[in-house]
């Protein structure tokens, strides 16, 4: 099992990555299944209107995800929001595009009805083992907007994504990934299982969750 440590690009505009990063990237995505960037990743600029925007439609367009021990569903406790202009932009941008192709050698366009805002707030809240819809989300693009824990505390797993290198928890666990706000995750979550632990006391995360289908 790998912890990741990725350098820290910034630029004008949203994310600027070098072509030695991205080829490092493509390299973490081969071999693990998730490619990590930052903190910090964004710039200052980008990653506040994203954070502003994410707590605005948790207020105005959100709704909760509570499914325990239900037959046939992921079991999980979240919030989820629509998505604003200032994400679809972002995700849709034609340099995040182009990054994500090089990185993960797929084509790929938004996938607006799967991506959202999403935010764990409490002691308990997780997100259950399960691998993305291939067809809505081939490809995962996570940016942790903001996350914090309890005073004079690490991070406990419950702020980690787990990854394993199969499509389910039995198959090996290829790393945890810590959420750090501004930090960025490429995931192939449509052919590994990944999964997030209950968050404990003290813990919040809210995040922007992007998926990407195959483009034609």
């Amino acid at each position: 099992m790998t912890s990741f440590t990725a350098t820290q690009l910034v630029a004008d505009g949203n994310v600027d990555i070098d072509s030695t990063t991205v080829s490092r990237l493509h390299q973490e995505f081969k071999d693990r299944g998730a490619a990590v960037l930052g903190p910090p990743t964004l710039t200052p600029d980008a990653h506040r209107a994203l954070l502003n925007e994410a707590l605005a439609q948790r207020q105005h367009a959100s709704w909760s995800l509570v499914a325990e021990q239900c037959s046939g569903e992921i079991s999980q406790n979240n919030l989820r929001a629509h998505l604003g202009p200032h994400a679809r932009n972002f995700l849709s941008s034609p340099a995040i595009r182009a990054s994500l192709r090089d990185i993960t050698g797929h084509h790929l366009a938004p996938s607006w009805s799967a991506s959202c805002y999403t935010y764990y707030d409490g002691p308990g809240q997780h997100m259950g083992e399960h691998c993305d819809k291939w067809d809505a989300c081939r490809i995962a693009l996570l940016v942790y907007l903001q996350t914090t824990w309890a005073s004079r505390s690490q991070p406990t797993k419950g702020l980690q994504l787990h990854v394993f290198r199969g499509d389910n928890a039995a198959s090996e666990l290829l790393v945890r990934i810590t959420a750090l706000s501004n930090r960025i995750v490429i995931l192939n979550g449509a052919e590994q299982a990944h999964l997030r632990p209950a968050l404990a006391e003290g813990e919040h995360m809210t995040m922007l969750a992007g998926c990407y289908h195959l483009a034609d």
